[in-house]
């Protein structure tokens, strides 16, 4: 029955048709909604443009996706974090669950991160197949839920994809080719992926017959070929396990190159980085060893300041909320890393940027004088009998 469909008639003068008795329930239906968010970060929202996008593998009938997701279309943190919703039908609710499990496992949508693992991971939470639900639920579960994480895996991919685009590119600088040339033995070509962490992961590879010997960080070698597989999928064979991976990446900015891996309704984001941009890395992880913490209070994603706690010039203690950033319906709050005397650079009302800084943290700086031993030790008796 077509709700829809009768709501246009009867508002048209039909008469309904449709008496309660010829509406029969048959089997289980479930809803998961995809969001634009990191459950892992306390559901940050995220934003982007959607490089790549297949929301239905299979043209399973017990399936429906109700989406107005588009390639190119940016995602902003203007509005509601919602970007579809699967729907599966089955017999049963266990039925229904599996067909919804594996509609997920086909969703596929790079430029942004989404909950479809997070969705996954829930349906197949025993508490939820048995239908025991409270409002409490997610809290409980999040902290313990099995996200996957970048492994070796995905770095070599990563590296594979970014030597064929490089060989694509056909550059003629001879400093830029992927072929590892040099008198002697051929030197690996290395690619320098930034982590998710700030860390920095280093991916060699050295032509080995029709395939490569890859190492990651000077580690274990592994031997890897790529193919192309169906629907643009790239197919990794790494030490003769197969992996399969969707990918995309958007417009390069400066010297850092996006590249989005997505399997199994899982994604992740890699920035591939020239040497500047190394560079760059490398210092800015020595400045944030040597200050331990980061004195400046950034925003995690675009948004609206909503409120501002504290005054320029205040004495703030490590963890005292600053100021909150408003988006999607979120508010976040942002709270010092360090004690000592804020800077605001915004105010209640200001449109910021991600990672704009908002606020700064003048630590003032430790004495350091130590008392000298004759000022801290006991007087002798001698010096007492002196003294008197």
């Amino acid at each position: 029955v077509d709700l829809v469909e009768w709501q246009v008639r009867i508002a048209a003068g039909e008469v309904l048709t449709v008496a309660q008795a010829d509406v029969v329930l048959d089997g289980h239906a479930v809803e998961a909604r995809v969001y634009a968010e990191v459950p892992e970060r306390g559901f940050l929202p995220s934003i982007g443009e959607i490089v790549t996008l297949r929301e239905r593998a299979s043209n399973d009938p017990h399936v429906r996706v109700d989406s107005a997701m588009l390639p190119g279309l940016s995602v902003t943190g203007d509005y509601d974090p919602m970007l579809a919703k699967v729907v599966a039908w089955g017999p049963d609710r266990k039925a229904a669950l599996d067909t919804l499990d594996h509609a997920l496992g086909d969703y596929t949508l790079l430029g942004v991160h989404t909950n479809v693992e997070y969705l996954r991971l829930l349906i197949n939470d025993d508490d939820v197949r048995a239908g025991r639900l409270d409002t409490g639920l997610i809290e409980r579960k999040l902290e313990a839920l099995d996200f996957r994480h970048v492994t070796d895996v995905e770095l070599i991919a990563a590296a594979l994809l970014s030597r064929a685009t490089t060989v694509a590119a056909g550059t003629a600088a001879p400093w830029n080719t992927p072929d590892g040339w040099r008198l002697g033995a051929p030197a690996p070509w290395k690619t320098t992926i930034a982590r998710s962490d700030g860390g920095l992961a280093i991916v060699g590879l050295a032509a080995n017959g029709p395939g490569f010997t890859a190492r990651v960080d000077n580690g274990i070698e592994h031997s890897t070929t790529m193919r192309q597989g169906a629907g643009g999928e790239a197919v990794l064979v790494l030490d003769g396990v197969e992996h399969r991976f969707a990918h995309g990446s958007p417009s390069p900015v400066g010297g850092t190159r996006e590249l989005w891996l997505g399997s199994d309704g899982w994604s992740c984001r890699l920035e591939i980085l020239d040497r500047e941009a190394r560079l760059q890395r490398i210092l800015a992880g020595i400045q944030r060893e040597e200050g331990a913490a980061d004195p400046e209070v950034r925003s995690p994603m675009p948004g609206t300041v909503v409120s501002v706690s504290v005054h320029n010039g205040d004495h703030v203690d490590a963890g005292q909320v600053l100021l909150s950033v408003e988006a999607m319906k979120m508010e976040h709050q942002l709270v010092a890393s360090v004690s000592g005397t804020v800077h605001l650079s915004s105010k209640t009302g200001d449109l910021v940027k991600a990672d704009q800084v908002l606020a700064t943290i003048h630590v003032a700086p430790e004495s350091t004088t130590e008392a000298t031993p004759e000022a801290t030790a006991e007087p002798t008796e001698n010096q007492k009998d002196e003294e008197a």
